[in-house]
């Protein structure tokens, strides 16, 4: 496929028509600041273009961002599987009330911030909790930020009674009352007593080898937790807040006072994650088998009519508007790559669980496939992308008048970037359209590597992993057409 991609470059000079008509199209970004279409003193035209996708991405998941949790079967876009392996750790050295041979356990709970969840909520998921591998290398680490293919081994399950949690999502955004707290938004999964056991009598603070007197000597004793979905059990993922206050081991256990009253107190020790000591990752897996995809993956089709994007890690389009170049001059009034959903009308169709995405648009460099701003119209400031609104990373809801079927809509505004092609003679660049998580770009072309910039904004990723949908038209699709909707007026 990549040595046949290129052949779009030449192909597309032939394949490429610019129309003009007469009626504009309805836009919802600086529709307001547009000049009335009269065909005379201002006009329209449509440049096809040609799509293609591309395969599944590999990205790389941090603490601060959402991490995804669980399992979904969509009829669309394949099997999804998510995992997470996670560090907690307690403050160091900790230190029980009383000796080892005093403490009694009651309970123990691996406690997870929940922050919402994407696609159907009624379907109970089942979740199991195992202590990562001891002894098969590689070991979480709170200095990497692993991808999500990365496999990590489990070992001994520590989900109560050896059976995965039953797990009601329309529960979790419940008020509850655990002990010494209230909490709302916590996923709460028991564990085994008998690790509630270990966890109290078999660490000690000792300063040679006790796993509790150190981190570096804790991480050589417990090597994390791994939570993963039961396949075929729910049908939704879950966004995990890791560095949540909810997010926690709570030991809750006794322990005999050493006064002449001899009695029990009641008390809970919390293990917690940060991003300084703690390491994660979040393993994610697509099976796209017994669906359209994999057709499209192929090398059939230079000009897919169908391009399948989900958040990162998933499927991207690559997108050639070659044409451009042979553009007259002209003033640009708006120009915008016009993205639609191809809504599924089949009677089980999904849609309504699995929600779309947030897009962006970038191009790249042929040579070394460097991703960098859209020129002019992608705002970075404060080493983050500035202006998702207006640029059309959101998609709207539209509602076509003769079927009245809703699907969503994406328009891209790329005014300034064929300004300056047209008037400027400045290079026309190949396009990635995809649905980033954890994703950075450079500023320009030619910026260094070091001078990468977040996707995303400050109050996170326009994605969390693997979270958001949506079959979109490419450029051959007969309803809904991949196109660059331009208007403009002649220069005389």
């Amino acid at each position: 496929m990549k040595k046949l991609f290129p052949l779009l470059f030449i192909l597309a000079f032939f394949i490429l028509f610019i129309t003009a008509c007469t009626k504009i199209v309805t836009t919802d970004i600086g529709g307001e600041l547009l000049p009335p279409i009269d065909g005379i003193n201002t006009k329209e035209m449509f440049v096809d273009v040609v799509s293609k996708n591309w395969k599944d991405t590999i990205v790389r998941v941090g603490t601060g961002i959402p991490n995804a949790l669980g399992y979904v079967d969509d009829p669309l876009f394949g099997k999804t599987s998510a995992t997470i392996n996670i560090e907690l750790k307690p403050t160091f050295p900790l230190k029980f009330p009383v000796s080892r041979d005093s403490l009694h356990i009651d309970s123990v709970v691996l406690v997870l911030g929940y922050n919402g969840v994407w696609g159907d909520s009624f379907p109970h998921m089942k979740l199991g909790v195992y202590q990562l591998s001891v002894d098969d290398p590689p070991y979480l680490s709170s200095d990497s930020v692993y991808k999500t293919n990365q496999y990590f081994t489990k070992g001994k399950q520590l989900t109560e009674n050896n059976v995965p949690a039953d797990i009601d999502i329309t529960k979790l955004n419940d008020s509850i009352w655990p002990f010494r707290e209230a909490a709302i938004n916590q996923l709460r999964i028991r564990l085994n007593q008998s690790f509630g056991d270990e966890l109290l009598r078999n660490y000690t603070t000792d300063s040679v080898s006790g796993a509790y007197y150190s981190d570096s000597l804790f991480e050589r004793a417990f090597k994390g937790f791994q939570i993963t979905p039961e396949q075929n059990a729910g049908n939704a993922l879950l966004r995990i807040n890791l560095l949540d206050t909810n997010t926690k081991l709570a030991i809750y256990y006794r322990y005999d006072r050493r006064d002449s009253a001899g009695k029990s107190d009641t008390t809970v020790t919390y293990f917690r994650t940060n991003n300084y000591t703690c390491g994660n990752s979040n393993y994610i897996v697509h099976d796209r088998s017994g669906t359209a995809i994999p057709s499209f993956l192929s090398d059939t089709n230079l000009n897919d009519s169908l391009l399948f994007l989900d958040a990162n890690p998933g499927i991207y389009a690559k997108v050639i508007t070659d044409s451009l170049a042979f553009l007259s001059n002209m003033v640009i009034h708006r120009a915008e790559l016009v993205v639609e959903q191809v809504p599924d009308d089949r009677p089980n169709s999904a849609d309504n669980l699995f929600t779309p995405p947030n897009l962006f648009l970038t191009p790249y460099s042929t040579d070394s496939m460097r991703r960098f701003a859209l020129p002019h119209d992608v705002i970075i400031s404060g080493g983050v992308f500035s202006n998702p609104t207006s640029f059309g990373c959101f998609p709207s809801k539209k509602v076509d008048p003769i079927t009245h079927q809703t699907y969503y809509v994406y328009n891209f505004d790329m005014s300034l970037y064929v300004q300056g092609i047209v008037t400027k003679h400045e290079k026309v660049y190949p396009l990635i359209l995809y649905a980033p998580s954890n994703d950075y770009i450079l500023p320009t072309e030619t910026s260094p590597y070091y001078a990468y910039v977040y996707t995303g904004s400050t109050s996170g990723p326009l994605n969390a992993p693997a979270i958001g949908r949506v079959r979109v038209g490419g450029g051959t699709n007969t309803t809904h057409k991949m196109r660059i909707h331009i208007v403009y007026s002649d220069i005389k």
